[in-house]
């Protein structure tokens, strides 16, 4: 089976020099084609990513991918180190993965799994008021009408004069008034905040480069989020962390299956994502009361960073570097804490990516490829029965897996189970104006994927689900590897992405890929899949034969211009 491949990509270029300040070098372009591809990138909008030299095809399945050589001397000790620790299962399987992102030793114990959009609340209201030192909320959105939430931050931050509340959200989607005149926009539910506590909280809005000069003046609100979002989703509590793909708004919370992931006690891992808020922060505008005698006007500012709008290619360029410096700085500090560690007392690793592609950042990417590509080798060990091949289940609220995601899944040969909302399960189902159309976008994207896995002949491998539970909504994505035929997943992914071409081109994505032998954590995973899954159907050729599945004609042309932007 040879599937076609994508002809237009960016390479890693790994230095030759043994200096740390080419450690960011790991995360950039090739100096001689950067010119050529960059100005492909801002002209026709792209898709460009990291790849090896190898791609997954069937003439070189056999072959390893993304052969990541580690140059630096303190990736070299560092591999030392650590190495003795992975090398047993089910960490030996994906230990190139050290070379992509800083990791994290915890125990099983310390990692707790929600399961509904109300522990999630009112876990997220316990977390804020038990908090003593610190907040840190990254979102795209707080949804207007969460007062409640909004007044829980205030009780905390009365009740500690030493809190401090950090709060990064996406500027488009937090600025957009809702469709009433007393549906104001999240700014200013929050701007009281900032009035009455100055010197405790603060709010940053991110704005993405690209939207700019024209395309600002002429796409409306709503339509210009389409461009680009701050999309993470993590909240950090002191020493406790919070990984969903939740926003924060009455439907997260109450009938809109997300995922949900608690870790306790993790300081450094906190710290990893209380870094990246502040880091992201530092180069987004600010929420400031003005001196207006009207109490809803604010202002953003800005401190010492190019404007994303104004002066958007050195923003570009001062932002990348600011990111590369954040991802080198944690990898050394992983290096350095693992000197001082006993390894043997820990039985789960953590490795955080992050997908800021407008920034030239395609971690997290290119660690999912990784996962995949391992995914994929496994059935080439000379194993004839498919029983033991590999079991992944892979899903999103939104299915539009990106080309090279559908290329692996098409070539692996593991047993595949992709889970996607169901019309009636999408955010915008029979919403107003044109959104409504969006589920039959999806629909003819899905369909699409269906039809390849049948063309070649992949029906008994990878099936297709989907989330159906009437009254609610589908918004949960992730990865879960099930290892060797066994009953539990030793792997998941979870975090901000949906995988599609959106979250890898145009917003910016925080994920957690967690590695356990802790057959506590294994099976709380499993029942978490499990829980999802039992709201699904097949889908089968009759499922797009039905006339309420039927797309448009215009439908499918308009979802092929704006594939990028769902």
């Amino acid at each position: 089976m040879n599937i076609p491949t994508i002809s237009e990509f960016i390479i890693l270029k790994f230095s030759q020099k043994r200096n740390v300040n080419n450690f960011s070098r790991y995360f950039s372009v090739n100096n001689k084609n950067s010119y050529k591809l960059l100005s492909l990138f801002n002209s026709k909008r792209i898709f460009t990513r990291f790849v090896s030299n190898t791609f997954n095809s069937s003439y070189n399945r056999n072959k390893p991918k993304h052969k990541l050589k580690p140059q630096h001397s303190l990736i070299s000790n560092f591999s030392s180190i650590i190495n003795e620790h992975i090398e047993k299962p089910p960490y030996n399987n994906f230990k190139d993965l050290l070379k992509i992102s800083p990791y994290f030793l915890l125990n099983g114990e310390q990692i707790r799994l929600l399961q509904e959009p109300k522990e999630f609340y009112e876990e997220l209201k316990s977390q804020i008021l038990a908090a003593k030192e610190r907040i840190f909320i990254a979102a795209l959105y707080i949804g207007y009408s969460e007062k409640e939430l909004v007044n829980t931050l205030r009780i905390a931050v009365k009740q500690s004069k030493q809190l401090k509340v950090h709060i990064l959200l996406d500027c488009l989607r937090s600025t957009r008034i809702g469709q009433t005149p007393s549906d104001k926009s999240p700014a200013y539910l929050l701007l009281p905040l900032v009035k009455e506590f100055p010197d405790q909280i603060t709010v940053s809005f991110y704005h993405t480069p690209d939207l700019t000069g024209i395309l600002k003046k002429l796409l409306p609100p709503r339509f210009n989020e389409g461009i680009g979002l701050m999309h993470i989703k993590s909240f950090v509590f002191d020493n406790n962390l919070l990984l969903s793909g939740a926003n924060l708004n009455r439907d997260y919370f109450t009938n809109r299956q997300d995922r949900y992931m608690l870790f306790e006690n993790a300081p450094s891992l906190t710290n990893y994502f209380a870094d990246l808020v502040e880091t992201i922060a530092s180069f987004s505008y600010k929420l400031r009361p003005t001196k207006l005698v009207d109490e809803d006007y604010f202002k953003l500012v800005l401190t010492k960073q190019p404007d994303p709008v104004t002066q958007s290619t050195l923003f570009r360029k001062n932002s990348s570097l600011i990111m590369n410096d954040f991802i080198k700085r944690w990898m050394i500090h992983c290096i350095e804490q693992t000197r001082n560690l006993s390894l043997q007392k820990y039985d789960t690793i953590i490795f955080p990516v992050i997908q800021m592609n407008p920034l030239n950042i395609k971690q997290d990417e290119l660690a999912t490829l990784t996962v995949l590509d391992v995914i994929s080798m496994q059935g080439n060990k000379n194993i004839v029965n498919e029983d033991k091949f590999w079991r992944a289940f892979f899903t999103s609220g939104y299915f539009n897996f990106t080309k090279s995601y559908k290329e692996k899944i098409l070539n692996a040969r593991a047993k595949f189970q992709l889970l996607a909302a169901s019309p009636e399960a999408n955010g915008f189902y029979n919403s107003k104006g044109v959104s409504k159309y969006i589920p039959q976008a999806y629909t003819f994207l899905e369909k699409q994927f269906h039809s390849n896995i049948c063309h070649y002949g992949k029906e008994h491998l990878i099936k297709i689900q989907e989330y159906k539970r009437p009254g609610w909504t589908y918004h949960a994505k992730g990865l879960w590897c099930y290892l060797n035929g066994e009953s539990w997943p030793s792997l998941t992914i979870i975090g901000s992405s949906n995988y599609g071409y959106r979250s890898t081109e145009r917003d910016l994505e925080a994920q957690a890929i967690l590695i356990t032998e802790n057959t506590q954590l294994r099976k709380a995973i499993h029942e978490e899949l499990g829980n999802m899954f039992k709201y699904t159907d097949e889908v089968t050729k009759e499922t797009f034969q039905q006339i309420d599945r039927k797309v448009p004609y215009p439908v499918r042309v308009a979802t092929r211009l704006i594939k990028t932007m769902l």
